[in-house]
């Protein structure tokens, strides 16, 4: 079974896992060097080659070992879609996970083939303001260029797979929580904004950077219809820098930006998997706004036990967020795209949080 992985997003990684202590108790920080690296789940690392593949093979001592479908996987590290399509095409990997790989200049005709899945996932794509900067410290500002953005040209026109524009920054699905209504698209409000601002038809406004990576051509093009939008609706010049991954996330922690694009898939099935991370002292807030009110409505939906109470407080949060503050502007939900022959591989099963444990995926041939 051979399965091309990798993730659309910078994703964080789990809240809580189990670790070995008498493995650490016996090698300290190096424990994770020993081999067989000593593991709990379904599968144990066989094989690491760099820029080739990773291998897992059955975890023996695995409590349900048994009832693991497939012997020995390969995850195959892939940045390029057509090369992703073609080595799923000629049968070299089974599962391609990741919406990147698919070429988006085939995307209409591949989304009609039967083995080219589709459905919503817990994520967002959204810009982040450095409201740290003139002239982004000014909440009119903010609202201006959010109100300027046309979201479903963005999703018809560039990304293409399905996605739902985003009226909030929590995505639809996430039980017993109605998301509030962000801001709307609405470009002669904008221009006021603007202009009560002291930037009348965008004269005097400074020139300013949109950051974004370069993990897929997908973020280029939306940066240049950003860039086009704002220009036409506000009259404001934007430059377009673009860095390598690892760099930018570099320069989004360090708030060394104007304003840049983000994404965030939920770790878990609820709000405040999204709406803590912008508190005043969370590491992941990574736009230099503080707001007191938000972090206490925030602590007091932590601390609420009433399903009812905790909602609306979780409610006025995010609507200081998206209407009023706005440190951030929501585009889309995240869409998962993968795709696999359903006659040859089973054990996928579609779901908000885009999981798929690989102890229960196997070929249909190699099924008891």
């Amino acid at each position: 079974h051979r399965d091309l992985h990798s993730f659309p997003t910078r994703r964080s990684s789990d809240l809580l896992a189990v670790v070995p202590r008498d493995a650490i108790e016996r090698h300290g920080d190096r424990w994770l060097l020993e081999l067989p690296v000593p593991v709990s789940g379904a599968y144990q690392l066989a094989a690491w080659r760099i820029n080739d593949r990773i291998r897992l093979s059955r975890n023996p001592r695995y409590w349900e070992a048994g009832q693991t479908r497939s012997q020995v996987i390969d995850l195959l590290p892939c940045i390029s879609a057509s090369t992703a399509l073609n080595l799923y095409e000629t049968k070299a990997v089974d599962i391609v996970w990741d919406k990147n790989l698919v070429p988006v200049d085939l995307l209409d005709l591949l989304l009609a083939r039967p083995d080219f899945h589709a459905y919503p996932v817990l994520g967002t794509y959204f810009l982040r303001f450095n409201v740290t900067r003139p002239p982004f410290h000014d909440a009119r500002v903010r609202r201006a260029f959010a109100m300027a953005i046309d979201k479903e040209r963005i999703v018809t026109r560039i990304t293409r797979g399905g996605e739902q524009v985003a009226h909030s920054y929590t995505p639809p699905g996430i039980g017993g929580y109605r998301n509030p209504e962000g801001l709307s698209r609405q470009p002669e409000v904008a221009r006021q904004l603007l202009a009560e601002a002291g930037y009348p038809g965008g004269t005097g406004f400074p020139r300013f950077e949109y950051l974004f990576d370069t993990s897929s051509r997908l973020q280029e093009q939306i940066a240049v219809e950003l860039q086009v939008m704002w220009q036409r609706e506000l009259g404001v010049r934007s430059e377009l820098r673009k860095l390598e991954w690892k760099t930018y996330l570099v320069a989004q922690g360090e708030l060394d930006y104007d304003v840049c694009r983000s994404s965030w898939m939920g770790d878990y099935n609820d709000p405040n998997t999204f709406l803590d991370m912008f508190m005043s002292h969370n590491g992941n807030n990574r736009t230099g706004w503080h707001e007191p009110r938000y972090d206490q409505l925030m602590r007091q939906a932590n601390a609420q036990l009433d399903p009812s109470r905790r909602e609306q407080f979780l409610q006025q949060a995010e609507t200081i967020l998206i209407r009023e503050a706005v440190p951030i502007v929501p585009l889309y939900f995240y869409t998962g795209l993968e795709y696999y022959d359903p006659d040859r591989i089973e054990g996928i099963y579609p779901n908000l949080r885009a999981e798929h444990p690989l102890r229960v995926i196997a070929r249909k041939s190699a099924l008891p």
